[in-house]
């Protein structure tokens, strides 16, 4: 059985990766830290700015909240409240030639544990081998642990698409799920590892290509296309700010520095 304090000291664990991720990126950068108490519980949000991320946050929240009735169906949980962990990162470069990096994790624990969450790179200007290599990367570790990748990314294609632009969200190439049992934990594990080596890889491989202000223009677009998607499409969004996250935290975490619509 897998212990809630377990949980926590693993969000933790990939919380210090990811702030060592972007301190080697943006060693002349800015760091800013911010916690909440609210009535649900704690918030922390962690955001670098510099010159290889424009911008990129972190926000962890340890609540105790209404099931969203969304996720409550796809969980298979019984009791209306459950203790929640979630761990959200979004990496928004400078270079809009490196592809946004994205990966949540989140746990809900009523009467069981259930894991949920996913990651996935979001290109402004697609390239296939980026997304070939993340996407073999990410079914390598479904079938380290006999998992399928087809129905994991399928998942993703579902849920993460625009039912007004009627367009993806994402490359597609990662993979999402509402429902992971306690026992694929070290699924879970395996897969946060392999979002910072296989992203990493990316970042290196894009990050000194050039670019012109017609590029950053796109790229721009393409962030107010997923801004848009968030607060007008994203449910989970949606029922966060209904309970009382506030929106400082919530939508300062995951919203792009700049977007153009």
């Amino acid at each position: 059985m897998v212990a809630n304090a377990e949980v926590k000291r693993f969000l933790k664990d990939v919380s210090d990766h990811f702030e060592k991720f972007c301190s080697s990126y943006n060693p002349k950068g800015t760091v800013e830290k911010r916690s909440w108490d609210i009535s649900l519980g704690h918030l922390d949000v962690t955001t670098f700015r510099g010159e290889v991320f424009e911008k990129a946050s972190s926000i962890y929240c340890d609540l105790t909240i209404d099931t969203p009735p969304v996720l409550a169906e796809k969980l298979g949980q019984k009791g209306s409240k459950a203790l929640a962990q979630v761990l959200e990162m979004n990496l928004y470069p400078v270079n809009p030639f490196i592809p946004r990096g994205y990966i949540e994790l989140r746990t809900n624990m009523t009467d069981k544990i259930v894991l949920a969450g996913g990651t996935d790179i979001l290109p402004y200007f697609p390239k296939e081998d980026d997304i070939t290599f993340f996407g073999k990367g990410i079914e390598e570790v479904c079938k380290h642990h006999g998992k399928s990748y087809e129905e994991l990314r399928k998942i993703r294609i579902d849920f993460f698409k625009s039912k007004y632009r009627k367009g993806k969200v994402g490359s597609h190439a990662g993979i999402y799920s509402f429902h992971l049992e306690e026992s694929d934990f070290p699924f879970f594990q395996d897969l946060a590892e392999a979002f910072f080596k296989l992203y990493g890889a990316i970042v290196e491989k894009r990050k000194s290509e050039r670019f012109t202000d017609k590029e950053i223009e796109e790229k721009l677009k393409i962030q107010g296309l997923w801004a848009e998607w968030i607060m007008v499409e994203d449910d989970g969004t949606k029922f966060g700010l209904e309970k009382g996250i506030p929106p400082e935290a919530l939508l300062g975490a995951i919203l792009p520095p700049k977007a153009t619509f």
